[in-house]
Order: structure tokens, then sequence, then C-alpha cells
């Protein structure tokens, strides 16, 4: 019993010196636990898992809220914050259009250092995170087997009949903490768009409103990877076959046994490169042997890149009043310990906004009429359909460390299948310490400015309809968004905005919604692949890779469910082949 229970299992480098063991995993965050859990589930094998980063569980990163916070989250895990490369890039000048997608007129404009954060600690960057599927051909088997959906068992029968059960992560909906959900519910209808109450539902709209689900277990508190796979009870009933070491840095791989890299998209590739695993023209300069040469590593980096377009509302319609009412966030603290209720219990993000904007009229920026009930146009099915823009409500401000303490509530736009992408290279040839040279990029696809204009324009849209249906008319404004300085906005202003504006706004504001991924990408080597379609390295039988760093494309979603499909998948794969070996 508390305070003389036994403390989370870990292991430093010293204890487990001169050790064997059958799988090592290299990262012990969203798809490192999974792993672990699942190969160590054999009482036959052993187990080592090596994380840089320490556990931190604690009542405070228990909240969802605060836990699922990039601010709040920083004093609860080990933050790294890694800034990329300034480089020259191109921006539009605004001549590019729907027919003529490729369009010149190209201006040159410095890049700025794009601000990307991860958390290192057991479980790593997996909060409450809401999550749509984009699954790949054959995976829904996996991502039922993820999840744990007990507690919906009074939801729709529709609801219940595709949602997994007995999975390790669970699975919560809740209502919307705020009125100005219903009134951000008003604006999408009026601009065409569907309203639906499960994003996850395989038979939902392609395009529409949706409320989403969080990963919140029964008892009210975030359920992360280090909650879901690896708790402290599975820890230490496993303590003969399954060894969590932390505290360390993987610095070279040697493949004599099955080891799988589960770094993330930065990580990843830096661990294969300073294993001679990447471009010889790389490779050599920075004396590093080169054992296999896969250029493939490091490229296609990919994210989803978000635009923050935010509105000045009554402070009790956002989560600002926690900072300008200290009693009511005591208050709310207090709910939250008492009986897991009050603002505190759910994460930023509850409804988000999913559209193609092939489908958006162009003149009038909203849904082409007929559109929401063309069955064609709403089977997500099809390529035509894939959401390219997400679009979430936020009860705060989105532009970190300004506006602090306004009562702002953004809407977040996100390109979230962009065709701009970047690579990440070597900064040392023998500090694993030493963050890799990352050239993140953004916007510089013609294609990615045609779709972040017509963005922009929407989301612009949707602000107006908000302040005109909210009956905050007379209180609420665009505070921070195209064509004005921050607090200068007028509503209504998109109709008049040309496209070298837009342009201008995006270049300046883009940031990285922190969903990395493809550095390792699922593909053939001639194409640039790093893995094959069993998430080994081409070249290798016993290295695999399996995080978000594999996946082809970047998924139109959150990138947490799919991280960990792959997880799942890499545990069968390796459990099915050392079966058969």
């Amino acid at each position: 019993m508390w305070p003389f229970s036994p403390s989370y299992p870990e292991r430093t480098l010293r204890d487990i010196a001169g050790q064997t063991f059958d799988y090592v995993i290299v990262g012990g965050g969203t798809a490192g636990c999974a792993i672990a859990s699942r190969l160590s589930e054999d009482p036959s094998v052993r187990v080592l898992v090596l994380e840089r980063g320490k556990v931190r569980d604690h009542w405070l990163s228990r909240i969802p809220l605060i836990s699922g916070s990039l601010l709040g989250g920083a004093s609860l895990f080990q933050l790294v914050q890694r800034l990329s490369e300034q480089s020259e890039r191109q921006g539009g000048s605004g001549s590019d259009s729907d027919d003529n997608p490729d369009g010149n007129g190209l201006v040159t404009a410095k890049h700025r250092r794009a601000d990307l954060r991860t958390a290192e600690a057991l479980g790593g960057a997996s909060p409450h995170q809401p999550d749509a599927l984009d699954p790949w051909e054959k995976v829904e088997p996996f991502f039922r087997k993820i999840e744990d959906a007990a507690e919906e068992e009074k939801s729709p029968s529709r609801r219940r009949a595709y949602l997994g059960r007995g999975g390790p992560v669970h699975l919560r909906k809740h209502e919307p903490q705020f009125e100005m959900y219903h009134h951000v519910d008003k604006a999408a209808a009026a601009l065409g768009l569907p309203i639906d109450n499960d994003v996850n539902d395989p038979d939902a709209p392609a395009s529409g409103y949706f409320y989403l689900d969080s990963t919140i277990d029964k008892n009210g508190s975030r359920h992360s990877a280090y909650s879901a796979y690896l708790p402290k009870k599975i820890a230490l009933e496993r303590r003969g076959r399954l060894t969590i070491c932390t505290g360390v840095v993987a610095s070279k791989l040697e493949a004599e046994r099955e080891v799988i890299v589960c770094s993330g998209a930065i990580c990843s590739p830096q661990l294969l490169m300073l294993s001679g695993i990447g471009s010889a023209k790389q490779l050599e300069p920075l004396g590093i042997p080169v054992h296999r040469n896969l250029p493939g590593v490091g490229s296609h980096l990919s994210d989803h890149h978000g635009l923050p377009i935010m509105m000045k509302v009554p402070v009790a319609q956002t989560l600002h009043r926690l900072q300008s009412n200290i009693l009511f966030a005591i208050w709310q603290v207090i709910l939250w310990i008492w009986n897991k209720t009050g603002i505190l219990k759910s994460g930023t993000t509850a409804t988000t906004i999913y559209l193609n904007t092939s489908h958006i009229d162009p003149q009038t920026s909203i849904i082409r009429p007929g559109h929401a009930s063309d069955p064609v146009f709403s089977n997500p099915a099809l390529p035509e359909n894939v959401p390219d823009v997400e679009i979430m409500v936020i009860p705060a401000g989105t532009v970190l460390d300004r506006f602090q303490g306004l009562p702002l509530c953004s809407f977040y736009a996100c390109l979230v299948q962009p065709r701009t992408t970047g690579r990440v290279e070597l900064a040392s040839g023998t500090d694993p310490e030493l963050s890799p040279l990352i050239h993140y990029r953004t916007l510089e696809d013609p294609h990615d400015r045609v779709v972040a204009r017509k963005a922009l324009r929407f989301v612009l849209h949707l602000a107006e309809q908000f302040a005109h249906k909210s009956g905050y008319r007379h209180t609420a404004e665009l505070f921070y968004g195209p064509g004005a300085q921050a607090g200068h906005s007028s509503i209504g202003n998109w109709r008049d905005l040309d496209d070298a504006e837009l342009d201008a706004f995006a270049t300046d504001t883009v940031q990285s919604v922190l969903h990395l991924g493809c550095t390792c990408r699922m593909a053939p080597e001639q194409d640039g692949g790093v893995v094959d379609d069993r998430l080994r390295v081409h070249g290798f039988r016993n290295l695999r890779v399996a995080d978000a760093s594999v996946f082809p494309r970047i998924p139109a979603a959150h990138t947490m469910a799919a991280t960990y499909m792959v997880a799942e998948r890499c545990a069968q794969f390796v459990a099915d082949e050392w079966k058969e070996a």
C-alpha cells in the first residue's frame, strides 16, 4: 500500500551489463510501449526496452487537460525542443489557381525555424489524443484490438458495432465543456457541412463537423501508452522477462538479435544513419562506414501544417478562465480530484472539421450545393474524398508564448495531406546526443498553397458565421488572421483578401502540428523506401522500424492510433516469425 508499494522497476545501464535478450526495443514511446507489452506476454522470451527519458507518472500527469497541453506537458515530461534548420524556400505570390496549380510567380522567403517538440518519458507524447482513423488495407482488426470502449455500452447500437472491446487503450467521449461549441455546430451547418457525433464511424460522411473520442480511462485519467501497455502492475509482474532501462541513449545498432527501433520520426533515422544505414553521400563525409546504402533514410519528412485563426470571445467560453480566476482554477482541480468532473476532465479539442477543399465553392466559400447529400461526395473510401484539411475547434489561443491570458478560441486549420516534405540529416557522425539537422519545409509545393488559401477563406467564413449565430456578435471579433495585425481584424474580410495576402499570412504563421512521420517509409527500396511490408529494414532480417516514421504517407488524421496499429502489427510479425524459426 502506498507509500510502501514497490516503485516502478526502472533499470540502469549498469544493471543490464552482460545480459542477453531475445528482443531489444529502442525507444519506449507510443510504439515502443505497445510492442514491449505484446512481446513480453510470452513467458519464454526476454525483452529489453531502452528509453532516454524516465518514468514520469504522478497525479498531475493524469489530468487530461493539463497533460494534453504542450505548455502544461512541459513541466510533466522531459520535453525536448528542437528547432529546424533555416533555409531558403519558396512561397507563393498569389498567381496559382485551380486551373494552374503549378503556376509561376514564385517568390523567395526566409524559412522560419519550426518549433518541433517531443516528450522523452516512458509512454512518450501519447496523451488523450483524439483520433480519426485512416486505416491501411487489412488493418481494421488491429485498430479494434487496440480499443477498449466498454464504457460506451449505452451508446447507439451503430457505434457499439464498430468499437473494439477488451483492448489496452480506453476510449471515452465527453460532451464539449463550453456553450460555444453548439454555435460552431450552427456555423458549420450554414457552410454546408453535415454534423456527426462520431468521427470514427465508418459510415460517417467524408467531410463534416465531428465530435471526437479521447483516450481517457474509466477513472477519468489520461490514458497514455505507458498507462495502456506498460503500467507499474505489468512491469512488476513481468520483471523476469521484461527489462525497462531508462536514462540511456542508443549510439549504434548491432542486429545480432531482433532489434526494433521505435525512436520516432526524428531519432529513428538518426540511429539508422549512425549505424551506417542511410545515404552513402551523407554518411561517408562524416566518416561513418556504410553498411547499407539506403538513400530513403531521413527523407520524405512529413507533418500536418497548422494555420491558427483566433477569435476573441467571452472569457467564460475559453480555457483562459483558468488563468484569469485562480479560485475557479482551484475549484476545477478539486472537482477533478473529487469525482473527475469539471473542465479538466477533457482535452483541448472536443470537436473538429474534416473536409476536402475541392468540395468548396470558390465564389461563396461554402461546400458546393448538393455535395453533403451526394452519396459519392459522402463516401470516405473514395480517394478524391480524403480530407486535405482539418479545422480543430480549440477554446484557447494556439500561437505558443503569445497572447497569454486573452480570452481566445481558435479555428486551427491544418493541412493534413501536404505534398511538401523535408528531411533529417546527421549533425555528427559520432555523437548520438546531438540533435540531427531537421530540414522542415512547408508550403513549397504549389498545390499546398492552393489548399491553404481555400482553407483560410473557409475558416474566415466560418468565423463570420460563428459571430452571427453565437449571440456574441458584439463581443466576438476576429483577433488573429489574414489581412490584419493581431487584434485589428474585422469579421467578414475574407471576401476582400487576395491570394498574396493569404500566402503572406500562411508563410508567416504556419507551424508544426507535431504529427511527424514518413522518414523511414514503408515502400520499395527503389522508391525511397526504408522498410518492407513487414517493417524490416531493407537488407536486414533482424532489424525493424515501427513508429510513425514508417508511414508511406502522412495519414489524414491524428497519428497516435495509426502508430498503435503499426506497433500491434510489428509485434505480430515478430512473434510469428520467431515461432517459425
